[in-house]
């Protein structure tokens, strides 16, 4: 069985690591529960025999093994019923003939402890046992349950690999003749907005691209000035009512240009969609962050935005920040949100 088998994406191993913690948890409380109760059996037992060996030896008083005391006698004092302090097990006798003193036989604790010790031992080494058999049977129901899981997951992976691959021969031959066209046919209104629909349609192949399949890093210079104004520019034509104010420093950093593009990307394209009328986009950048803060209506649940699929509105598909996040993480930048009632805005740290 090998690693790939078991952990094939992190949320296969998510799902691996918890139905084993809750399989081995339940099994093993129930376990730990058990055996305590045949341990306080096991002391109860003890018990018995001892008040047994307390009583017989009353009879006789033969033997070196319990303590023998002569005290005075008052009213509490119940015979031939096994008591104990601290230090010792002990059982009342009256003593024939004699009103005013009784005797107290007692057994010490440590002696008394002492002797379950192997007892106890025996129950530990079937607790381990037990403990190591559960483990490995949490283990193997694990696997086992994740197979539905991962029937399904291969199943959306495969048709989400198919719809990418459908999509993307249309989508260039799209693109390319949209350029063909525009060369020959210039300023033209309709070709225009045709090619910012493909442009939307294109950055939802490349983030669906993104989504069914890991980061493969290829480390490059890259100008997130440069990027991050190119970016500003197009959506700024779909959403001429949205009101930008921007601060960016000449700032270039080393990471994978697919994923940086991606993210850049997916936050202004958030920022501008998820907006109001006449709201505003404010992005700034300097030799350590990013920042981008723009306008919208007052978001639900602020700690569910970076789930896969999780959408405040019908629209998009719930991917962009989600991915954000993936890529964030992978190439190393720390990501954090702050909203208001009003307001939603993300910080990026390079460093």
């Amino acid at each position: 069985m090998n690693k790939n088998f078991l952990f094939k994406n992190k949320h296969e191993k998510e799902s691996l690591i918890k139905s084993f913690l809750l399989f081995f948890f339940s099994i093993e409380i129930l376990i730990s529960i058990i055996f305590y109760l045949n341990y306080q059996s096991l002391i109860f037992q003890k018990k018995q025999e001892i008040f047994l060996k307390l009583k017989n030896y009353s009879y006789t008083l033969k033997g070196e093994e319990f303590k023998i005391e002569i005290i005075s006698k008052n009213k509490n004092q119940k015979f031939y019923e096994l008591e104990e302090n601290n230090k010792e097990f002990y059982i009342f006798v009256p003593i024939p003939y004699v009103e005013d003193d009784i005797l107290k036989i007692s057994y010490s604790k440590d002696k008394f402890y002492k002797d379950l010790q192997p007892e106890k031992e025996k129950l530990l080494v079937a607790f381990s046992i037990s403990t190591l058999i559960v483990l490995i049977m949490s283990f193997i129901f694990s696997i086992y349950s994740l197979q539905p899981l991962r029937k399904a997951l291969n199943i959306l992976e495969e048709t989400t690999k198919d719809i990418i691959h459908d999509i993307n021969t249309p989508l260039m031959s799209i693109l390319v003749n949209l350029k063909i066209l525009k060369m020959e046919i210039k300023g033209n209104e309709e070709i225009k907005r045709i090619e910012q629909a493909a442009n939307q349609l294109k950055n939802l192949y490349e983030n669906l691209n993104i989504a069914s399949k890991e980061l493969q890093k290829s480390i490059e210079e890259i100008n997130l000035k440069e990027i991050i104004e190119k970016e500003i520019f197009n959506l700024k034509e779909l959403h001429p009512d949205i009101k930008v104010e921007t601060d960016l420093k000449d700032m270039s950093v080393s990471s994978d240009k697919t994923a940086v593009e991606r993210i850049i990307s997916n936050l202004l394209s958030n920022a501008f969609k998820h907006n109001v009328p006449n709201g505003y986009v404010k992005v700034y950048l300097s030799s350590n962050e990013l920042v981008i803060e723009n306008s919208c209506k007052e978001i639900k649940n602020p700690e569910k935005l970076f789930d896969r699929f999780y959408r405040e509105s019908q629209r998009g598909l719930g991917l962009g920040l989600s991915i954000v996040k993936k890529l964030a993480d992978e190439i190393g930048w720390k990501i954090n949100i702050d909203t208001d009632k009003n307001k939603f805005k993300v910080v990026i740290n390079f460093s």
